[in-house]
């Protein structure tokens, strides 16, 4: 099997991380996965990239970590691809398939609302899930739900509890959605890991969505055993 983290953040890109792109690649590569798609905060949230830059300079500076990350794992045999996670008052949804030519022409998409979002890059072929759709924290009022806006759900997200995993799977299962695993990852001292696995290879995202949309593709949850040798 093939193993993809769907799920992961960087700290050139996302405020909350403190992942560099060593340590990162390193902590994959001793966990055996083949690939990942790196999923920095997009520009609505928290994002390292500065309001007060032009539209293109803050596309450039959201795409830094997926770059330098790319860059590094490239010369050690870890696949790299990018996503984006958008946030909304605390409900986070993330999106495969877009690049960085079609963020760049598209600077009115942060005028819209969430539904009106969602339906846009879907629109684009772009596959949209909503990620840890239970979480609960103080800085989030309450849980809000989107089945029926995205195309799939994080059902494990490997930062998450147990009971906030288990409803993400009753409401994939209820609205008949796609499920994808990931690890939220920020730190390289987190338990548990996630992704997807798949039996074939890959060696492009749009191929891993493929393996998502076809069945192909399959959440699992696996102990970090890099955070053993921290």
């Amino acid at each position: 099997m093939f193993r993809y983290e769907m799920h992961c953040h960087t700290l050139y890109s996302s405020a909350c991380s403190r992942l560099d792109a060593q340590t990162m690649i390193r902590l994959y590569l001793e966990n055996g996965y083949d690939g990942i798609v790196v999923t920095d905060h997009f520009l609505n949230g928290n994002t390292t990239v500065s309001s007060g830059l032009s539209w293109q300079d803050r596309i450039d500076g959201f795409y830094k970590g997926f770059e330098l990350v790319k860059e590094e794992a490239t010369k050690q045999g870890l696949k790299v691809f990018c996503g984006l996670e958008y946030s909304y008052l605390g409900t986070d949804f993330l999106s495969y398939g877009q690049d960085k030519a079609f963020l760049k022409a598209h600077p009115e998409m942060m005028a819209y609302d969430v539904r009106s979002w969602l339906a846009f890059m879907r629109s684009k072929g772009f596959l949209c899930v909503q990620a840890h759709p239970f979480r609960e924290a103080g800085y989030i009022d309450h849980i809000r739900l989107y089945p029926s806006d995205c195309e799939g759900i994080e059902t494990p997200n490997s930062a998450r509890d147990d009971r906030c995993n288990r409803l993400g799977e009753v409401l994939a299962d209820e609205y008949g959605l796609l499920k994808i695993g990931g690890s939220d990852i920020h730190r390289a001292d987190q338990k548990i890991l996630s992704g997807v696995e798949t039996s074939k290879e890959v060696f492009s995202l749009d191929e891993l969505i493929f393996e998502i949309r076809s069945g192909g593709a399959k959440p699992f949850l696996k102990e970090n055993v890099f955070a053993e040798n921290k």
